[in-house]
């Protein structure tokens, strides 16, 4: 009689120690490449969130100025800073709230030209220049060149409503 081993080569079902070590292997060598890139995505998103609330800001800071009366702009703008939380919205000083963003405008007083034969007056037309910085938890960051990273500049032409004219 012959006898049959329950552990003949065609009846084995499962993996090798070697097989799992080697699928580990492959495994944690991507894992560690996936965790190298980690710092370089958190980065990019953090600057993407700035950059998206500091066109946020610019864009509230110019629609403020376009809703105010014409001959107020120079007095309520030029010049002046306005202060935003890490949300993007006005700085009030509330507990807990801190200054992350400022904005500077400054209202040129200039000719704007707008393309060929299109030139219009300051009496008609302004550019704004409003500059967002992302400040270093409510200070500006010492060195200029990150200053300079940090800060984001957007230039608008306002016009007078009412008093619209080619020249």
């Amino acid at each position: 009689m012959k006898t049959s081993s329950h552990f003949s080569p065609l009846s084995r079902r499962g993996f090798t120690l070697a097989e799992v070590m080697i699928a580990l292997g492959i495994v944690a060598s991507v894992m560690i490449g996936m965790l190298a890139a980690m710092p370089q995505a958190l980065r990019s998103i953090r600057e993407s969130n700035n950059l998206t609330i500091m066109g946020r800001i610019a864009t509230e800071v110019i629609s403020d100025i376009q809703m105010s009366e014409w001959d107020d702009i120079d007095k309520n703008y030029k010049g002046k800073q306005f202060h935003y939380d890490n949300e993007g919205l006005t700085y009030e000083g509330r507990d807990g709230q801190k200054k992350v963003y400022e904005a500077r405008v400054e209202v040129k007083q200039e000719r704007v030209s707008l393309g060929q034969n299109l030139e219009y007056t300051t009496d008609h037309m302004r550019k704004v220049e409003v500059q967002v910085e992302f400040l270093n938890n409510g200070d500006y960051y010492k060195e200029k060149e990150i200053r300079r990273k940090n800060t984001q500049q957007y230039n608008f032409p306002i016009a007078n409503q009412n008093q619209l004219e080619v020249k």
